[in-house]
């Protein structure tokens, strides 16, 4: 063999020349190159498909192997490229050290060679408003001409803004530690974190810009004073992390996050969270939440709550060192000890201090068991206007000392059946101490003896009705 033919021995033959293919069969991240000097531009004398594979010389910084690196090598139809044939006598087979940058004049002409076959580069780019006439550079990396890259103007104009913020309630009727708290707002932070006016960021040469043909964005950006990393999705979804080190992830679509083992949050700062949606939230595990100041919550509509929704249920254990205040609009429903199996449950409640209740309307209290009160001191029952107490079977009023029963004017004791008035006491006595005080009956009395305040009546048996027998002394 012909050491001469080995490569580096037979020259070194550079070119420069314009891809215009793309679609390597072999899946390699070739492309065909229509090189100046060599290939004509009559695309009938020599079709694109007839241009020699070129390979693709990647960085040190990626081995272009087994899967490993960044493939396939981002060179579109109409890229300028130069590069070497490894064949320096046959010329077919190329290799791509990089490519060209410059200021295209006109658009793609794809009827001829060294243009994009399909007429597309260059032009007019939609996600960014590239055309030609310009640098090749994006705009994003060319300072105030950022400013005009379609994907910058769509992100100033779709700023989310107003954001309203949680308030505290403000519960008056039963605190007086509360207020009417003036709600606030939050809004997504300025694009590049400066407003449109001026630019101290995104500044040439220092911002590094990669991107892709359909509008998706990566950023790393050296300006001084202005130091960012952004990385934006075509169709809006973004994150950026501005020079005060603020980042900002904005998702236009849904958003999902998995995460197989543990997650820890630490935040030095306030949460203010906002959703214009439904938020439901299943924990599978004990939920603990502790709150190192106030606690407050305020539902604009019902509230509902069950405790034990499994099937060996629950309890609700509370314990308050401070007061309890509630104040509530409407009715209260409650049940307890109602299951359904039936099964009676108890009621118990026990206050250290005073117990008052008051009622606007009318106060009932059915027990379909017993019922007692119980008093350790005083036991006192008010009425503004009647008292009726009223039992189905026999009702006992005792005292353990004296009982006193008082009327402002009439006190009327009635038997409606045949019945007995009995005072067992030893020497048992009926005092009428008013003046002109009376016993009255309407029927025929059998009596014995009647004591007075002065003096003693003995009633003769079948005396009439409403005649009372003349003193004995």
């Amino acid at each position: 063999m012909n050491e001469n033919y080995f490569m580096g021995l037979d020259g070194f033959v550079w070119f420069t020349g314009v891809v215009e293919n793309r679609n390597d069969p072999a899946k390699l991240g070739r492309v065909q190159v229509r090189c100046l000097g060599y290939h004509t531009e009559d695309l009938n004398d020599i079709p694109s498909a007839d241009l020699p594979w070129a390979h693709v010389m990647h960085p040190v910084t990626d081995p272009a192997m087994q899967g490993m690196g960044n493939s396939p090598s981002f060179l579109t139809e109409g890229t300028w490229v130069v590069g070497f044939f490894r064949d320096a006598n046959e010329k077919q087979q190329p290799v791509i050290l990089g490519s060209l940058p410059g200021v295209p004049a006109s658009a793609a002409d794809a009827s001829i060679g060294f243009n994009d076959p399909n007429g597309k580069y260059p032009g007019t780019i939609s996600h960014s408003g590239h055309t030609t006439g310009e640098s090749d550079v994006s705009r994003l990396a060319r300072g105030d001409e950022g400013e005009t890259h379609n994907s910058l103007i769509k992100r100033r104009a779709t700023k989310v803004k107003d954001i309203p913020i949680a308030t505290k309630p403000n519960v008056s009727t039963v605190s007086t530690n509360t207020s009417q708290e003036t709600p606030g707002k939050f809004s997504e932070p300025d694009a590049r974190g400066v407003s449109t006016t001026g630019t101290s960021t995104g500044k040439y040469p220092f911002n590094h810009v990669h991107e892709s043909e359909s509008g998706h964005i990566s950023e790393i950006d050296d300006t001084p004073g202005g130091e960012r990393l952004h990385t934006e999705h075509m169709s809006g979804t973004y994150e950026e992390i501005i020079a005060d080190g603020t980042k900002t992830v904005k998702v236009v679509g849904d958003n999902y996050e998995l995460i197989a083992k543990s997650s820890n949050v630490f935040v030095n700062g306030n949460i203010n969270l906002t959703c214009n949606g439904d938020k439901r939230e299943l924990i599978n595990g004990d939920y603990v939440l502790e709150v190192g100041g106030n606690f407050t919550r305020k539902v604009h509509k019902s509230e509902q709550v069950k405790i034990g929704a499994g099937k060996e249920g629950g309890n609700l254990e509370e314990e308050i060192k401070g007061n309890h205040g509630f104040n509530i609009s409407n009715s209260v429903a409650g049940a307890v000890g109602t299951t359904t199996t039936g099964t009676a449950k108890d009621y118990d409640l026990s206050i250290g201090g005073n117990f008052g209740t008051t009622v606007g309307g009318d106060h009932f209290i059915t027990s379909v068991g017993n019922m007692n009160l119980t008093s350790s001191k005083s036991f006192g029952v008010i009425s503004v206007e009647n008292i009726n107490m009223f039992s189905v079977a026999g009702t006992s009023i005792s005292a353990g000392t004296t009982m006193s029963v008082k009327a402002a004017t009439n006190l009327d004791i009635k038997s409606e059946a045949v019945g007995t008035m009995i005072f067992e006491g030893a020497s048992s006595t009926i005092n009428l101490s008013g003046s002109g005080s009376t016993i009255t009956t309407t029927q025929e009395v059998t009596a014995n003896t009647i004591a007075l305040t002065t003096h003693t009546h003995t009633d003769t048996e079948g005396l009439a009705a409403n005649i009372t027998s003349a003193p004995n002394a």
